[in-house]
């Protein structure tokens, strides 16, 4: 599946910068477009819909359960979903050095916004298997950089 990672940066004196790991809405089957809703992508990109790591990563009885019930869940596929973006943003842009992405990241150069589509592999409702290896979990095992076939903008 295609990946948008993104670097935009924000205005102001100081290079701050939002870092962003989407799936494109259209790479995404409709029926878990429909469980998971959509975001619209950076500007950079289009503002094109697409779909959030977390939300994806989801299994099946996540969207089953009574609210209540999703609550320890849901926490543990939001760590899952920042753990992968992180790991995607920083094979792509190794500048953001951050553990986990923050919301604003700010840089000691300004190298300017960028926006790379990349291939990994489909994400979609591995949260169980992906899980148990969160800690050693590394970009190559989700399939970036196994194929060619990047392109920037």
């Amino acid at each position: 599946m295609e990946i948008i990672v993104t670097r935009s940066r924000i205005a102001g004196t100081l290079p701050h910068y939002v870092y962003r790991a989407l799936v494109p809405a259209d790479k995404v089957s409709s029926e878990r477009r429909a469980l998971t809703g959509t975001v619209a992508g950076p500007t950079i990109v289009g503002r094109i819909p697409c779909v959030r790591i977390g939300p994806l990563l989801a299994p099946e009885r996540y969207f089953e359960m009574a609210y209540h019930e999703r609550l320890a869940l849901a926490s543990r596929i939001g760590s899952l979903g920042r753990r992968i973006e992180t790991l995607v943003i920083r094979t792509i842009f190794p500048e953001m050095t951050a553990d986990s992405t923050p919301i604003i990241f700010q840089l000691d150069h300004d190298p300017g916004d960028a926006c790379t589509w990349a291939d990994i592999d489909d994400l979609t409702g591995l949260f169980d298997r992906l899980e148990p290896e969160r800690e050693t979990l590394t970009a190559f095992d989700l399939g970036l950089g196994h194929r060619d076939g990047r392109r920037a903008a």
